[in-house]
C-alpha cells in the first residue's frame, strides 16, 4: 500500500487536519473587537452567527516570514501563542506535498478522493455556504500544478476558485476535537497493551525461574541455500509469481516435510518488497511462494496515477485477491508433481499465509473471516468517519461486495496466518473475525496514520475467538516500516523519512524473526517455540530496546481495553 497509502495519508490526514487546525486557531478572531481588514482574497471564518475575514494575503506575508499584520498580531494575543507555535504555523501553511497534478487528480476522481472532498467540504465552503467540494478539488489540482508554489496549504488558499473561502469553525472543531478524542484513545490503547506484555513477562518469570532457552531459536544462521522457481498460474488474471525455495547443502540435507508460504502485498504494492521476508524463512527450511495481484499492484498505482484506470482499485479486487492466492498454490502443487526433489516434500495442505495492509486483509478471508455488511452499512452512511481512520476510503468501497450471500473466500490448505497492519475492521466487523478458527499472529505499527492501531488490529484482536492468538506491537513504526524498496525500480512516489518510522529495518528484522517463531510452531508443530512466542522471550531476545520497543501479548478481552480507552486521565 506504498503509493495509495502514501495519498491516504497526504490527503486524509493532511489536508484534514490542517484546515481543522487553520479554523480552530482563526475561531478565536471571531471574538476581537477589531474589525479585520478585508482583501481581495479572504478567508470567512463562521462560527454560528458570528463572522469575520482575513486576508489570504495577509497569511501569505506571514508564511514568507514578512511578520504578522495588525489584525494577525491581534489574534496571536488572543490564543497565546509563542514564538514556537508561531514558527509551527509558518511551517504548516508551507509545508510542500510531493504530488504531481495528474496523480492528484486521478485520486481526487476516485470514489476514495470523492469521499474524502465530502468530508473537506463540510469544513471549507464557498461564500455562498454551499460545500467546497468541487472548489476544494479545483484548488488542490491547481496548486500542485504551480510549478512557484507547488502544494502547499497558503498555494491551495490562493488558488480556491470562489472570491472567498468559508470557513466553518463549528464543523472545524468538533473534527479538532474528534481527532483528539481519538488520538487520546489510541495512545491509552498502546499503553495497555504495552503494560500487559511487561504482565505476562513477569508471571512467565516467576513461573518458569531460569528461563532455559536461547536466541539459536530466531537468530540461528542460515541453514539452506536459496532456489528462485518462477510460476505459471492457471488463472485468468496474469499473475507474476516467484516461489522460493529450499536447498540442501553438504551439511544440511533438506527435511523431508516442508510446509508453503505465501506472502500477499498491499494495495499498490509488489511482490519483491517482501524478498528479504521470502529469502529469510527460505534459508530456514520453508517453501515461500509470492505473487503480484494484477488489480492492486503498483502497476494499478501506476496506470491510475497516469490516467489509465479511473479506479484507485475495482471493486472485484476484493473478491479475486484470495482466489490469486489458491491459484497461486495450485500452482504450486503443480510444481511439486513435476520435481523429483520436492514431490515427496512440499505440504501443499499445510500453508501459512502473511498479508500486509490489504494483504492482510486477503490473509484474514483465506483464514476463515465472513464478511458483515452491517458493520460496513453503518460506519460508511456518511464522510465523517474518514479522517479518523483512512483505511475506510478502502473498506468503504466493498459495501457492493460483501454481502450476506458472498461465498466464503477461505482456503481449507490454508493453516495459520500472519497479518501485518491489517485492513478489516468493518469489512468482517467483530463477528467475521470470530469466524477465524486457525492461529493467527497480528502486527500492529503504533506510528500508522493509514492503518491505525487501535481500530484495525488491538480492537479486532479481542474479537478473535481462536485457541491460538498473539498481537504483536511494534513502537517507533508506521505503515510502510516493513515494506523494503526495490533498488532496481523507481518509486511511483517517494516516501518521506517520517512515513518510513525511525528504524524500518528494524522492523522488518521483527516480521523476520516473529514469522519464523509463529510458523514453526503453527505449521511445523515445533513445540519448543511455544516459549518464543512469549513475552518474556520477546523482551529477552528479541525486542531492540529502547531503539525500537515491541510488545507482544496472546490475550486482551474487549472489556478491558473499553475500560482502557475510557478512563479519563
Amino acid at each position: 500500500m506504498v503509493a495509495a497509502g502514501f495519498l491516504l495519508h497526504k490527503l486524509a490526514k493532511g489536508l484534514i487536519y490542517r484546515c481543522g487546525c487553520v479554523a480552530a486557531l482563526a475561531s478565536l478572531g471571531l471574538f476581537s473587537t477589531a474589525r479585520p481588514t478585508v482583501g481581495a482574497e479572504e478567508i470567512i471564518i463562521t462560527y454560528g452567527f458570528f463572522e469575520r475575514t482575513i486576508a489570504i494575503e495577509d497569511l501569505e506575508a506571514f508564511a514568507k516570514g514578512e511578520g504578522l499584520t495588525p489584525q494577525l498580531s491581534q489574534y496571536a494575543e488572543s490564543l497565546r501563542l509563542s514564538e514556537a507555535d508561531l514558527m509551527a504555523a509558518q511551517q504548516l501553511l508551507t509545508e510542500q506535498a510531493d504530488l504531481s497534478e495528474v496523480a492528484l487528480a486521478q485520486f481526487l476522481y476516485t470514489p476514495q478522493g470523492e469521499q474524502l472532498l465530502e468530508t473537506l467540504g463540510e469544513v471549507l465552503q464557498t461564500p455562498t455556504r454551499k460545500p467546497g467540494f468541487r472548489a476544494i478539488r479545483a484548488a488542490l489540482i491547481l496548486a500542485a500544478a504551480d510549478d512557484a508554489g507547488g502544494l502547499t496549504l497558503i498555494n491551495f488558499l490562493k488558488k480556491f476558485p470562489t472570491p472567498g473561502i468559508r470557513l466553518d469553525v463549528a464543523r472545524a472543531l468538533g473534527i479538532a476535537g474528534t481527532v483528539t478524542e481519538t488520538v487520546r484513545q489510541a495512545e491509552q490503547a498502546i499503553a495497555l497493551v504495552q503494560s500487559e506484555a511487561e504482565a505476562e513477562a513477569e508471571a512467565e518469570q516467576a513461573g518458569n525461574g531460569s528461563f532455559p532457552v536461547n536466541s539459536l531459536l530466531v537468530d540461528a544462521p542460515p541453514s539452506f541455500d536459496i532456489i528462485r522457481q518462477p510460476l505459471n498460474l492457471l488463472s485468468l488474471r496474469q499473475i507474476d509469481a516467484t516461489l522460493f525455495l529450499p536447498r540442501a547443502t553438504p551439511s544440511n540435507p533438506l527435511p523431508d516435510t516442508i510446509p508453503v508460504i505465501v506472502i500477499s502485498h498491499g494495495l499498490g504494492d509488489e511482490q519483491s518488497s517482501y524478498t528479504y521476508l521470502a529469502e529469510y524463512l527460505a534459508s530456514r527450511g520453508f517453501a515461500v511462494a509470492t505473487l503480484d495481484h494484477p488489480g492492486s499492484n503498483s502497476d494499478q498505482i501506476a496506470s491510475l496515477l497516469t490516467g489509465l484506470s479511473p479506479d484507485l482499485v475495482n471493486n472485484q479486487e476484493f473478491l479475486d485477491r484470495s482466489g490469486d492466492v489458491s491459484a497461486l498454490l495450485d500452482a504450486v502443487e503443480q510444481f511439486a508433481r513435476q520435481s523429483s526433489v520436492f514431490q515427496q516434500r512440499l505440504d501443499i495442505q499445510n500453508v501459512g499465509v502473511i498479508g500486509q495492509s490489504f494483504g492482510g486483509y486477503t490473509a484474514l478471508t483465506l483464514a476463515g473471516a465472513s464478511f458483515n455488511p452491517d458493520t460496513l452499512e453503518t460506519i460508511c452512511g456518511g464522510p465523517e468517519t474518514v479522517y479518523l481512520n483512512p483505511s475506510l476510503l478502502l473498506q468503504c468501497q466493498a459495501k457492493d461486495i460483501a454481502t450476506i450471500d458472498t461465498p466464503s473466500l477461505a482456503d481449507n490448505r490454508v493453516k495459520a496466518v500472519l497479518v501485518v497492519n491489517p485492513i478489516g475492521s468493518q469489512i468482517f466487523g467483530e463477528s467475521g473475525y470470530a469466524q477465524i478458527d486457525r492461529p493467527i499472529m497480528i502486527l500492529s505499527a503504533a506510528a500508522d496514520t493509514v492503518a491505525p492501531g487501535l481500530p484495525e488490529q488491538i480492537e479486532p484482536f479481542t474479537w478473535l475467538q481462536t485457541q491460538y492468538r498473539y498481537l504483536a506491537l511494534m513502537s517507533e513504526t508506521t505503515h510502510f516500516s516493513v515494506i523494503a524498496s526495490n533498488p532496481m525500480l523507481a518509486p511511483s512516489i517517494t516516501l518521506p523519512p517520517e512515513l518510513l518510522g525511525t528504524s524500518p529495518e528494524i522492523a522488518q528484522q521483527y516480521l523476520e524473526k516473529l514469522s519464523l517463531a509463529f510458523f514453526r510452531r503453527h505449521l511445523l508443530a515445533d513445540l519448543q517455540y511455544d516459549v518464543v512466542l512469549t513475552s518474556r522471550y520477546v523482551k529477552t531476545y528479541i525486542e531492540q530496546w529502547p531503539l525500537q520497543p515491541l510488545s507482544l501479548i496472546q490475550d486482551l478481552t474487549p472489556e478491558a481495553l473499553n475500560r482502557a480507552i475510557t478512563a479519563q486521565n
